[in-house]
């Protein structure tokens, strides 16, 4: 678990899922979200978090990686977002 993975991945949800999200839920969102891919996809995690010392979301890691974890983030704030008729 790491606090600047999670702000990587974060950084990548579309802008309009975030403003759709009341404040007083979102950190709960957000941290569960990371937690899910932390637990689902661990070798994708860690390419988040082994390279914590760059900056910007996409600075040392291949765009496959970063792509892969822009389409699952999306995914999972977007099912979630559906099934409590945010969307």
């Amino acid at each position: 678990m790491s606090k600047e993975a999670d702000e990587r991945i974060l950084a990548l949800v579309k802008p309009e899922y975030m403003k759709k999200i009341p404040a007083f839920i979102r950190g709960h969102a957000t941290g569960n979200s990371c937690r899910l891919i932390e637990k689902e996809h661990p070798d994708l995690y860690a390419a988040f978090e082994a390279d914590g010392s760059a900056s910007g979301v996409e600075a040392g890691l291949p765009s496959d990686v970063v792509e892969q974890m822009r389409v699952l983030i999306n995914g999972i704030f977007e099912q979630r977002m559906r099934k409590h008729h945010m969307l």
